[in-house]
């Protein structure tokens, strides 16, 4: 490979970070974007355990039982009332037109994880912060700090899709407010309280970023405003009344993952690469003891840096190569892992990598790290392009009327996402609060959006998706392709 070949491949790499972060962060706009605000919120502080009441024996707040049927006890059903009022405030906000309605199909679902969420202070019952006569307001934070260099037209175009094909919302238009969180737990937690506290934002969504998602969420639970997110680590959030992941943890994920694995490997040598950060130590213990139970032999595990350096690269580079791991185990950020795969490839190495989802399974990750990526098998909420069309029509045709561009999976997962979210609004009823989001939710219903696996939740459970879409790297089309449907095992 010669000099100008290497430059021009580090620079899609460069590229393809910005590009990730952005369409982890499922924004469309740049923040400090006028915005104009809702009511006042219902919530008080309450204790560090949150202002949600306890689930599964009745709770200390206004909210009751976390188990029985939506609308019973104080959150009660139809028009519970709400916060009014005018401001203004930064942030992007996207949202759709009015009119319309939507369903969704599924398939195999049900519960996974639990324990208890200690409750604590006091919540207002019926608080309807967020939503007003004509508009629903939710947030959703992010990391895409240095991308700004990098368009932003793809995004933008996709944020909006789902809410505008639905049109309405009980007689709503839905308005997204993005935050960007700077891969800080702390800056997380400052646009989140910015999004309650000034954009008045109904209830709140992490995209991406496992301590920046579990510090956000802890705040949201104190003040009593329903979180929702991409499926990531268990630890602290399962504490959380008022969290819900929307797709499989790692935890969760690293069932289906190992089983993979022995399936997989020919020389039952596995390896293991993983983001060193507080929140995935428990993925890393999870994933060892996983493969040891499927009797494989575990010869590399290792964590590395965020932003780990060329030298650190290669220097596990060649570790996994010494080890003969032919499965190798990775969840760190796309970037990194395509300059591991393609050094690998360089030294005439290429295990099977597998992982849990959602980034590394984009089609940027198959366009930037062919050939190095071949192969490669993600889990992913969401199915790729090449399956859509049996699952969901709509997405592809509404995409193409709204933009006139060809639909693109940075799409794909926002629609899966917003839609989602419908399927909870749907089932809270119109005169939805943030306590009847969280009710809803507990009450063990099942959630169906035919794209995100289906979701059942408890009291006791609020990790509530048991299945994935495995995904797999094809060089010959530099593109994902859907392998298993709403896989349970393997």
């Amino acid at each position: 490979m010669n000099s100008s070949t290497r430059k021009s491949g580090r620079l899609r790499v460069v590229a393809l970070l910005a590009l990730l972060a952005l369409v982890a962060a499922a924004c469309g706009q740049k923040a400090n974007v006028s915005t104009v605000a809702g009511g006042e919120g219902g919530f008080t502080e309450g204790t560090d355990n949150g202002a949600f009441g306890d689930p599964g024996e009745g709770g200390s707040g206004d909210l009751g039982g976390g188990t029985g049927e939506a609308g019973s006890g104080d959150l009660g059903g139809g028009d519970l009332g709400g916060g009014g009022g005018a401001g203004s405030g930064g942030g992007a906000v996207v949202g759709g037109s009015s009119g319309g309605t939507a369903s969704g199909g599924g398939s195999s679902g049900g519960s996974g994880g639990a324990g208890r969420r200690p409750g604590g202070g006091q919540a207002a019952a019926g608080d309807r912060t967020g939503i007003t006569g004509d508009t629903i307001r939710i947030g959703l934070h992010a990391p895409v700090t240095g991308a700004a260099a990098i368009p932003t037209e793809t995004f933008r175009r996709g944020v909006p899709i789902y809410w505008t094909h639905i049109k309405e919302v009980f007689g709503k238009k839905v308005e997204v407010v993005f935050r960007d969180d700077e891969f800080s737990p702390t800056t997380a937690v400052r646009v989140c309280r910015e999004m309650v506290e000034k954009e008045k934002v109904f209830l709140l969504i992490g995209a991406a970023g496992g301590d920046q998602i579990t510090a956000c969420a802890k705040y949201a639970n104190s003040v009593g405003v329903p979180y929702l997110s991409a499926g990531v680590n268990q630890a602290e959030l399962d504490k959380l009344r008022g969290y819900f992941a929307l797709s499989q943890t790692y935890l969760q994920q690293n069932i289906p993952l190992a089983q993979l694995a022995k399936k997989s490997t020919k020389s039952n040598k596995f390896g293991i690469v993983i983001q060193d950060t507080p929140a995935f130590r428990e993925t890393k213990t999870s994933i060892e003891t996983l493969a040891k139970q499927q009797g494989l032999e575990v010869v590399y595990s290792k964590f590395i840096s965020k932003q780990p350096s060329q030298s650190e690269i290669l220097t596990i580079s060649r570790e996994l190569q010494t080890s003969g791991a032919d499965v190798v185990y990775v969840l760190f950020s796309p970037t990194p892992f395509i300059s591991l795969a393609q050094q690998s490839n360089s030294q005439g190495y290429n295990p099977t990598y597998i992982g849990p989802g959602l980034s590394n399974g984009l089609n940027l990750v198959a366009q930037a790290g062919c050939p190095g990526v071949a192969g490669s098998k993600f889990l992913s909420p969401f199915p790729q392009l090449d399956a859509i069309d049996r699952l969901d029509p709509a997405y592809k045709q509404a995409y193409r009327s709204q933009t006139d561009a060809e639909p693109d999976d940075f799409g794909l997962a926002l629609w899966g996402l917003n839609k989602s979210v419908h399927q909870i609004f749907l089932a809270a009823g119109s005169g939805m609060s943030r306590q009847s989001i969280v009710s809803t939710i507990e009450s063990g219903k099942l959630f169906e959006s035919n794209v995100f696996p289906k979701q059942k939740y408890s009291a006791q459970n609020h990790f509530g998706a048991q299945s994935a879409h495995l995904l797999e790297a094809d060089c010959a089309s530099q593109k994902f392709k859907t392998i298993a449907p709403f896989a349970t095992g393997f």
